[in-house]
């Protein structure tokens, strides 16, 4: 199980004071006793991380996985002006150079848009209002 914010910080200063592994996992186990004390393994990369970092917390949000390079802000900037200049781009044939795919994951997820075609299908004339008043009756 993952060290809590609280049990990290703990580690970190209960080091910085005593300077030894030993003393902080004594401490450790008064402190949180319904958790094991960590393993030197665990202080020293708790350590190690503060001292590299300046923290000791996790820092793997953002900063791990593949980076994304095709939403990036100037490429979500080229199509949010293609589509305000033609709304009906089509998405496979949008000339801009972008796959499909990555078309609609920009237009998806950074524009909030959501692509569409309008499909006219006919004119509502005056004389179907009564029609379809009668036919929802």
């Amino acid at each position: 199980m993952q060290l809590t914010k609280e049990q990290r910080i703990f580690i970190v200063v209960n080091f910085l004071d005593s300077n030894s592994i030993q003393h902080v996992q004594e401490l450790f186990h008064e402190c949180f006793p319904e958790r094991n004390s960590p393993s030197t393994v665990t202080i020293w990369k708790n350590i190690r991380k503060y001292k590299t970092e300046g923290t000791s917390l996790n820092l793997n949000n953002g900063r791990s996985g593949r980076k994304s390079t095709e939403r990036a802000p100037e490429n979500v900037e080229i199509v949010h002006q293609a589509l305000l200049a033609n709304p009906d781009i089509s998405s496979r044939k949008n000339g801009l150079g972008k796959s499909k795919s990555t078309f609609n994951r920009i237009v998806k997820l950074e524009l909030k848009w959501h692509p569409y075609k309008t499909h006219v299908r006919h004119k509502l004339l005056d004389t179907d209002l009564p029609r379809r008043l009668n036919f929802a009756q």
